[in-house]
């Protein structure tokens, strides 16, 4: 089975109707008949700092060795890489301090997803109606979740849901990697927080149960909905099923 040529797959990227620049990046690569690599990134520290940061994640990302017998850890070493990258950026150009990225990255090869996770961005698995999210979110508003303080859809819209714990370019990253069987039919949805941040739980799957639409389709309608909401933050959306 060739998994990109059986595979559905979309991408769309947004910046949203208050950002002046789209600091968020996205990357979609079939690596081999059996092997897709898939990421959203999203920069911060505003401006070009922020776009800065995230293109060096996505460029990190080109690099992933074909056939690495450890995916997670190869995911992983990347995401460092860029990290030390982007702090050697900015202690050249003290204009760039501050800037770094959150990324989600996943390898899909041989019915397993493999995955690299820093910051706020978000890998789901749309299945039988049910949307699992499979990474968490590196913040302080997750924290005051797991505190039974907030609730996963208050934790939407709460101030502390910007702080993060790190990130991609700060110092003593160290990604937060797994794996999970794949299973026919499933969706793989990953996003950046202008979309996820925008939508809730049960708009999301509103949107993913749209039977007749294609993945694209679907793409187009995540993205339009999070604008209704006022499009207040960059928004990437990717989306693969077999």
């Amino acid at each position: 089975m060739n998994i990109c040529s059986d595979m559905e797959i979309a991408a769309l990227t947004h910046r949203g109707l208050v950002r002046e620049v789209n600091e968020d990046r996205h990357y979609v690569k079939c690596l081999d008949e059996q092997t897709l690599l898939m990421a959203v990134v999203d920069g911060m520290g505003g401006g070009p700092a922020g776009s800065a940061a995230a293109e060096a994640m996505r460029e990190a990302l080109t690099e992933y060795p074909v056939a690495a017998p450890h995916p997670e850890q190869a995911l992983s070493n990347l995401v460092i890489t860029a990290s030390e990258a982007i702090l050697a950026i900015a202690h050249d150009n003290p204009a760039l301090e501050g800037m770094g990225t959150t990324v989600t990255a996943t390898v899909l090869s041989n019915g397993t997803a493999h995955w690299a996770h820093v910051g706020d961005t978000r890998f789901y698995v749309f299945r039988q109606g049910r949307l699992i999210q499979v990474t968490t979110d590196q913040t302080m508003a997750q924290l005051l979740v797991e505190e039974g303080r907030l609730t996963p859809d208050e934790a939407r819209t709460h101030p502390y849901g910007h702080l993060l714990d790190q990130c991609v370019g700060c110092p003593d990253c160290d990604p937060v990697t797994g794996s999970l069987p794949i299973e026919p039919g499933d969706l793989l949805l990953h996003t950046t927080d202008g979309l996820h941040d925008a939508l809730s739980e049960r708009e999301i799957i509103d949107i993913l149960t749209s039977s007749h639409a294609s993945l694209e389709k679907k793409a187009t309608a995540l993205i339009s909905a999070a604008l209704d909401t006022g499009g207040n933050d960059n928004m990437t959306v990717v989306l693969a099923t077999i």
